[in-house]
């Protein structure tokens, strides 16, 4: 059987975009399971000499049955136009999907069955609703940071390597396919024992057998012997990037950087939370996470710690109960039962654009923010933490500042939703060149108490809420 992390891109890659797309809503409680490693407290007899590196960004308050990150082993540098990657995070709660970023903010409430990465970098929650038409509701973040429900779908065209045991040389494929042809790259790559034949049209053919074993090779030489059960490696990047596992008889995985030294020794257990999702990933085989930013978590023996690229333990074991892949600088991580954020290494801002030297300072761009509120009822008992979210634009210079004239305009795209099903679409605008005004359009029955941003409260409805806010 083949070794390979095998795909299985076809039901998402072809399948209907229908529409869906749901507005962030309230960071609720979630109960649920999910296909995660247990929790465990910190050990201190388990390596208590190891440097702890990191620094708090969110401490540990977040409630979720999962945080899932990834490695960016199948992302395609070439042509990755989404960096979701690298800003969000799948969350999981009361068993559904959703999407989180490195603030702690909930950008797509969690009401999704499943999700994948794409190669292109986008972060895809789906749900099914008829497989058999191959017709989905989509949801994800585009190009322009907002949110649609139709996404960018690759298919799974990855390249796969094989190692002919009869001529000794190395073969490429396309995953899934059977032609190959001789690779002939200098780039290390991982590969699998295989036969490779000539059929009757001088097509190359190729035929894993079962039980065959992996290793690595490098300009067309074994440089690690075929004697391992199953491989993870990069899909688009060179090993050196991210260095490439191997998992031995006894089902632990060990690392190898490109030159075929070992980086860590067969000690890690393959982490489920490293699962893809179903366009390039197989959900039945069980691997570990890849390096990012030079660091990755590693599982072992019911305990998590961070390795850095030269081999060292840098966070110790146990000193969370859950940890995810480095991405710009920020990971993931739990302890006890919250989830909290964690700096490990540098955080790189995204350049904003820089301004024409020939324009004036103040030229007005664009600019948004948003907020979640989290409700309390104050006189209607029978319903209970209604969500909404405030997500407004405001006008200002080349230089970022706040342009304070009569072209201010605040949006409100967020709603408002109770029990009643009540939808509140109000605006934010500035017609007095001074501090805005709220004005609210359509009246609803049930209307949130909350100050706008010149600190003027909206009118109480019959059925107050008061609530969190932050500007």
């Amino acid at each position: 059987m083949d070794k390979l992390l095998r795909g299985a891109a076809a039901a998402a890659a072809a399948a209907v975009m229908l529409a869906g797309c749901s507005v962030p809503g309230i960071n609720s409680k979630g109960g649920g399971s999910d296909k995660m490693t247990g929790s465990y407290n910190y050990s201190p007899t388990e390596a208590a000499e190891a440097e702890q590196i990191y620094d708090w960004l969110i401490r540990p308050s977040i409630t979720a049955d999962n945080i899932i990150s990834f490695d960016a082993s199948r992302i395609d540098p070439d042509n990755a136009d989404s960096k979701m990657y690298l800003n969000y995070s799948v969350i999981r709660q009361t068993g559904k999907y959703g999407l989180i970023d490195y603030s702690g903010n909930i950008v797509i409430k969690p009401e999704y069955d499943n999700y994948y990465l794409c190669s292109c970098g986008e972060i895809v929650l789906f749900n099914a609703i008829d497989e058999r038409k191959e017709e989905y509701e989509y949801c994800t973040v585009g190009a322009d940071k907002k949110l649609t429900s139709y996404p960018e779908h690759t298919e799974d065209d990855t390249n796969v390597y094989y190692w002919d045991t009869a001529t000794q040389k190395v073969f490429e494929g396309v995953r899934g396919e059977n032609t190959v042809t001789e690779y002939t790259g200098k780039r290390a790559v991982a590969v699998t024992e295989a036969q490779v034949e000539m059929d009757d049209y001088g097509t190359l053919d190729v035929t894993v057998p079962e039980g065959a074993l992996c290793g690595m090779a490098k300009e067309g030489q074994l440089i690690i012997d075929c004697m391992y059960d199953a491989y993870y490696a990069p899909t688009y990047k060179g090993v050196g990037s991210t260095a490439v596992a191997f998992m031995n008889a006894s089902g632990k995985w060990g690392y190898f950087d490109a030159d075929g030294s070992q980086i860590i020794d067969f000690i890690c257990d393959g982490d489920p939370n490293a699962y893809n999702g179903m366009l390039n990933d197989d959900q039945m085989i069980t691997h570990p996470f890849l390096f990012c930013d030079d660091y990755i978590p590693v599982y072992k023996d019911g305990f998590y710690s961070y390795y850095d690229f030269s081999g060292e333990q840098v966070v110790r074991s146990g000193e969370f109960a859950q940890a995810r892949p480095v991405n710009n600088g920020r990971a993931w991580v739990k302890q006890g039962e919250y989830w909290g954020v964690i700096q490990l290494g540098d955080i790189i801002e995204e350049e904003k654009p820089k301004n024409d030297s020939s324009s004036s300072s103040q030229t007005e761009t664009t600019t948004t923010s948003s907020s979640t509120y989290y409700w309390t009822q104050t006189s209607d008992s029978t319903e209970s933490q209604p969500e909404y979210t405030d997500v407004w634009t405001a006008a200002t210079d080349a230089n970022g500042n706040p342009v304070t004239s009569a072209s201010d305009v605040w949006t409100d795209t967020g709603v408002y939703t109770d029990t009643d099903i009540n939808t509140d679409t109000s605006a934010w605008s500035d017609t007095a060149a001074t501090e805005p005004v709220y004005t609210d359009a359509p009246a609803v029955t049930d209307q949130p108490v909350v100050p706008d941003q010149g600190g003027n409260a909206e009118p109480a409805a019959p059925d107050a809420q008061t609530g969190f806010f932050e500007y």
